[in-house]
C-alpha cells in the first residue's frame, strides 16, 4: 500500500494526492478502498490550502 499523510506524519499537498488519484482510476482503480481514502486526503489538503475569504 502507499503512504498517507498519517503514515508519514506530514499532510501532503492536494496537487500530489490529486496526481495519485488520476494514477489510480487511469489504472482502472476507482473501486479500490485506497481511493476513498485518497479523496478524503485531497479534500483535507484542499481545506488546509485554501485561505479563507475576507
Amino acid at each position: 500500500m502507499s503512504p498517507t499523510s498519517s503514515d508519514r506524519g506530514t499532510a501532503r499537498p492536494a496537487a500530489e494526492v490529486n496526481a495519485h488519484i488520476r494514477a489510480l482510476v487511469a489504472a482502472g482503480g476507482a473501486g479500490a478502498p485506497e481511493y476513498q481514502q485518497l479523496l478524503e486526503e485531497w479534500q483535507a489538503a484542499i481545506h488546509t490550502e485554501v485561505e479563507p475569504a475576507a
